[in-house]
């Protein structure tokens, strides 16, 4: 009995934590979509796509062979390089990383929100920098394609949202009086 009352708290926990990333996550996404979509205003060049480049790259073939882009074409879904699809991969992987935050990665960061944010930031950022984009052939951190100020300016929208993100979870855990 007491191991089953164990598992529905745990349950309980993973959904609360899951709904706490939701929110979360649909705040820090669309911070970042503002910031990018500034950028595409001033008009300045940022690192835009790096890793659906990438997944691309990879993944054509393995996924032409399983039928999926046949499947994905006759279903008259948007195709890869179309705004609507990249935007729409943006929101899912940017919700992918909210829930690997509130699931596991938060409690393993030192410090207070801002500072989980701060690591989470940079640790993804440098995976970023350093092997998605040069294996795409823009060099590092999209140097060979982007100004000193492109780079600065997606660095900082990429922070925002993994701040906003921490700090947002933070307030909910707070308001829910959870962790």
């Amino acid at each position: 009995m007491v191991k089953m009352m164990s598992e529905v708290t745990r349950a309980g926990s993973v959904n609360l934590r899951l709904l706490r990333g939701g929110i979360a996550g649909v705040v820090a996404i669309a911070l970042n979509s503002i910031a990018l979509k500034a950028a595409d205003w001033v008009p300045l060049s940022t690192a835009h796509g790096g890793l659906l480049r990438l997944l691309v790259q990879l993944g054509g073939i393995p996924i032409a062979l399983a039928g999926v882009a046949d499947t994905w074409r006759r279903l008259g879904l948007p195709a890869p390089d179309t705004q609507l699809f990249q935007w729409s991969f943006h929101a899912v992987i940017g919700m992918a990383m909210a829930q690997l935050y509130v699931l596991g990665v938060k409690a393993r960061l030192p410090g207070p929100a801002t500072a989980k944010g701060a690591i989470y930031a940079i640790t993804v950022w440098l995976i970023n920098a350093v092997i998605v984009l040069p294996l795409v052939g823009e060099g590092f951190a999209g140097s060979r394609d982007l100004s000193c100020f492109g780079i600065a300016w997606f660095g900082a929208a990429h922070t925002l949202f993994f701040l906003s993100l921490a700090w947002v979870d933070e307030v909910l855990c707070v308001a829910l009086r959870f962790e």
